[in-house]
């Protein structure tokens, strides 16, 4: 069940990022045409640019979090025995996830807070560009509960290019 949920999670994700990333070429490519070759800029392009570039890094900081890709300083962990790695993978696990709602309350906050001011050329919602944070969030606090519950269990942990295996974990 829990799997069947995170790979449709996954193909939701993807999908989102694929379609933000095609528009965000779309949108630029025209801005590009209309200003140099028909001298008619199109005023609302960088803007809209700006607001998909937003949403692609909160969402791919979840892809980042689901395939363990974030940047890790690990040279002393992977020295230490496997009981003490496991605890120490374990505490980080911890704390990504308590950092993580915090950023969701707050960011959730912020969001509701603007979704009286608009942006200047798309005249939207500024809430719709601030809750890029909580919904990527929300991804990602998914991703860590779900790895926290393969610690827990002692089974492998779902990775991006390395199996648990070869981590050393």
């Amino acid at each position: 069940m829990t799997s069947s949920f995170f790979r449709i999670l996954d193909r939701v994700l993807e999908t989102l990022l694929f379609v933000i990333l095609a528009t965000m070429v779309a949108v630029v490519s025209a801005a590009v045409v209309w200003r140099y070759l028909l001298r008619s800029p199109i005023s609302w392009a960088d803007e809209l640019a700006s607001i998909l570039m937003v949403w692609f890094t909160f969402l791919g900081a979840a892809i980042g979090m689901r395939d363990r890709a974030h940047y890790a300083f690990d040279y002393f962990v992977t020295a230490l025995p496997v009981p003490a790695k496991r605890f120490v993978l374990l505490l980080g696990q911890l704390v990504a996830i308590t950092i993580s709602i915090g950023l969701l309350y707050w960011s959730a906050q912020i969001s509701f807070l603007l979704r009286q001011w608009t942006t200047p050329a798309l005249e939207i919602s500024r809430a719709l560009v601030y809750s890029a944070c909580p919904v990527g969030t929300c991804f990602i606090l998914l991703y860590a509960v779900r790895d926290l519950v393969y610690h827990l269990k002692g089974e492998p942990l779902h990775t991006g290019t390395a199996t648990s295996e070869e981590s050393g974990i």
